[in-house]
């Protein structure tokens, strides 16, 4: 079979896989394997068809028992062993759990982004072990633990008087003593005994009987920065507001963070078992990370696409973060608003400011128990908008619109309450708003400075050739859009990061203009950035530093750069452990002046103790930038910020730096800013998607900078609705619905 060939078939299964034509897409893999069974790519590619997308595990499992003979891979392993127990033959599952965590040991160079091999082989362990514990109970159970009992041991309830209880097995239970070390036991990778498992269900029976002033969810959440007022506020939602609530805080101030500790405490109490959070698609993700990371509670998502191609089953999960498009779209919106959920969240709930839109009409629809709007601006246009959101969480809070408009809106000013009072008084009974003012939220300054560099001539000659070559592959459409973005993010970043990329297409007919650039990559003497990096660094040596970039081989660079200048430096990466990073941040606190840092890495760690942040490459996600910022310029931080962002001179870095710095002056925003800027900018297309439109229908450097001119005019008149909107609020709300 010739190149063009297995690209061709290639091709033929990545269209029929685009269109969830599985049965078409497998025998095109197929084919091609049998021409060539030892290429690991194939193997990769036919094993997530068969596991992820068609959940044909019979024949997954024959895959991945080909593969095995290829080569070993930790993930295939996990797979395997899943299927193996979910077939009861636990011993096998046992002795492939075994190899994979050897494997995963070994295997650091393989690195799934999605998967994280500890939390993996963790949840693999105690589905191991809970099958294990089961067989144990039905076979060697003793009557008297209650297990096998006919009628089931009910937790027995103390009086208020009492110290301890006696249930119906015999064990004492004494509450005060029942510590938090005790109960991180029972997360441990190590099964608690039964009787110790029903001493601890019955300790939460008891404890899900306190009052809403003492919090059950604030000792089950880690890695979080909390303030009093959030706490406050998750306290006045369970008590006085009974689930409904517009959470209006200013932007940046953790509105996020006081949904999921609702959430959390709502799940601990047993008041909610389905959940929808329904958000814009561009925050689908960090929603998920947020829960997952924060709060440990794992959601399904709408950006999980195999999920989606049986609606049915996937709004039938209890727990669910979805783009609010997906959801409203014709496919979905019966489906969705057919069943009940005790919990709905909707983030940026100002898209809901029409009546006639179909995101309100969904809302309106929805079969709900709870539900909570989030937006740091509630009234964007006119008084009408909130009406049809208070109309979402209290209907008849203002009776009809037509009373509304008379009773509290201005005669030919829409946007000019009238009876403030009474209408602030109504609205206290359906929302919270927490501003900067009331915990004296006065951070300090921060400084950019945008530095790009001149390209050497082998640099640039990098840059333009793999610029042409995508080109070329895009226009011919030998390259799908995820590997384009990708590849011209990491030329971006570093020619270091485009290597592996680089090396895994080599199969195409395009192999000697592959091989050219990887020499050339092999050839360079030196990177632009890497100098105005290093002359960062030694402008003030004792000063701490964060160096953000978004490729391990662009760490892998910095690291030996620096290194190099005889500088300490500690890296920090998505694939190191829990432990390895909290090893990391200890270091970076209190012995070294440098820590190296990836996207993955930083997110959820705070380093109010640092002042500098370097951005040796950029997101082209405006709010990704931010994230990186709010590690170190957030509540807590007592110094000036400086923040130094290096681009190479003509690259689409280069341009987004030019916008965001000089139009919209983002570097001086308060944290958190960007995000509304964004919605009026885009609501439904991610910023990413917008830039490579652009650079792809550019055949010129004029062209880009003309096209980058008009991205920047519309992310100004962006920001001053935005400032408008801030202004309408703060006149209408003042400072009356805070704790």
């Amino acid at each position: 079979m010739t190149n063009k060939t297995y690209q061709e078939k290639h091709k033929s299964f990545e269209i029929f896989l685009k269109k969830k034509q599985y049965k078409q897409a497998y025998d095109c893999l197929e084919e091609l394997l049998s021409e060539f069974p030892d290429d690991e790519h194939l193997y990769n590619s036919i094993i997530r068809l068969t596991y992820f997308n068609m959940k044909s595990y019979d024949v997954a499992r024959k895959w991945l028992q080909k593969s095995m003979s290829v080569r070993q891979i930790w993930l295939h392993c996990v797979m395997l062993s899943e299927i193996e127990l979910t077939d009861g033959r636990i011993d096998k599952a046992k002795e492939l759990y075994w190899t994979a965590l050897d494997l995963s040991k070994k295997q650091k160079d393989i690195y799934y982004e999605e998967f994280d091999s500890k939390k993996v082989l963790s949840t693999l362990l105690k589905q191991i072990r809970t099958r294990e514990r089961n067989k144990k109970i039905i076979v060697k159970a003793k009557p008297e633990v209650g297990v096998l009992n006919k009628k089931p041991v009910q937790p027995h309830i103390p009086a208020q008087s009492q110290t301890s209880v006696k249930a119906n097995y015999s064990i004492s239970i004494d509450i005060p003593t029942f510590t938090e070390a005790m109960e991180r036991g029972f997360h441990e990778l190590n099964p608690a005994e039964i009787d110790e498992t029903l001493l601890w269900i019955d300790y939460n029976y008891l404890s899900i009987q306190r009052s809403y002033d003492e919090l059950l969810c604030l000792n089950t959440v880690k890695g979080i920065e909390r303030f009093w007022y959030q706490t406050e506020t998750v306290v006045k939602v369970l008590k006085q507001f009974k689930g409904r609530v517009l959470l209006a805080d200013e932007v940046g101030m953790g509105k996020t963070i006081e949904t999921g500790l609702l959430i959390k405490e709502y799940l601990l109490r047993g008041m909610v078992k389905t959940i929808l959070i329904l958000t814009p698609a561009a925050l689908v993700s960090q929603w998920k990370e947020e829960m997952s990371t924060k709060f440990d509670i794992d959601f399904i998502t709408t950006d999980e696409l195999a999920t989606l191609d049986e609606p049915d089953n996937f709004w039938g999960n209890k727990l669910i973060i979805a783009s609010i498009n997906t959801a409203k779209s014709v496919r979905h919106f019966e489906t969705v608003t057919g069943k009940y959920f005790d919990l709905v969240v909707v983030d940026e709930a100002h898209h809901l400011k029409s009546r006639n839109t179909l995101s309100w009409k969904l809302v309106n629809q929805l079969k709900k128990k709870f539900i909570f709007l989030l937006t740091a601006t509630p009234v964007q246009n006119n008084l009408i908008e909130l009406f049809n959101l208070i109309t979402l969480l209290k209907p008849g809070q203002f009776k009809t619109e037509k009373m509304f408009k008379q009773e509290y809106v201005k005669k030919g000013n829409q946007r000019m309450p009238i009876n403030k009072e009474k209408l602030q008084e109504l609205l206290r009974d359906v929302m919270i708003r927490n501003t900067r003012s009331l915990v004296d939220a006065k951070l300090p300054m921060r400084f950019a400075s945008t530095i790009i560099v001149d390209p050497s001539d082998l640099e640039k000659e990098i840059y333009d050739g793999i610029s042409t070559l995508l080109r070329k592959w895009f226009t011919s459409d030998k390259l799908n859009r995820m590997v384009l973005n990708t590849l011209i993010m990491q030329a971006g970043s570093s020619p270091f990061a485009l290597r592996n990329t680089l090396a895994n297409m080599k199969n195409t007919e395009n192999a000697d203009e592959i091989d050219c650039l990887m020499a050339s990559i092999e050839n360079l003497p030196y990177l632009s950035k890497g100098k105005a990096l290093i002359e960062i660094m030694q402008n003030n040596p004792a000063e701490k530093k964060v160096v953000f970039t978004q490729y391990l081989k662009t760490m892998d660079y910095i690291t030996g750069l620096l290194e190099g200048h005889q500088m300490t430096v500690v890296t920090f990466s998505g694939k190191m452990s829990n432990r390895q990073k909290d090893e990391a941040i200890n270091r970076f606190k209190n012995e070294v002046k440098v820590l190296v840092c990836t996207e993955v890495g930083g997110e959820g760690r705070n380093m109010q103790f640092c002042n500098t942040l370097i951005n040796y490459d950029l997101p082209w996600n405006p709010m990704r930038i931010e994230q990186r910022i709010g590690r170190l310029h957030r509540i807590g931080q007592e110094r000036d910020v400086f923040i130094f962002n290096l681009a190479v001179r003509d690259s689409i870095e280069s341009y987004i730096l030019d916008i965001l710095d000089s139009k919209i002056n983002m570097f001086e925003l308060v944290v958190g800013e960007i995000e509304p800027i964004m919605g009026h900018y885009a609501d439904d297309k991610d910023f990413e998607d917008i830039v490579m439109d652009l650079w792809i229908k550019s055949s010129t450097k004029e062209e880009l900078k003309k096209g980058f001119d008009v991205i920047g005019d519309d992310l100004l008149r962006a920001k001053e609705a935005y400032i408008n909107t801030k202004a309408l609020g703060t006149e209408i709300f003042a400072e009356d619905f805070e704790l």
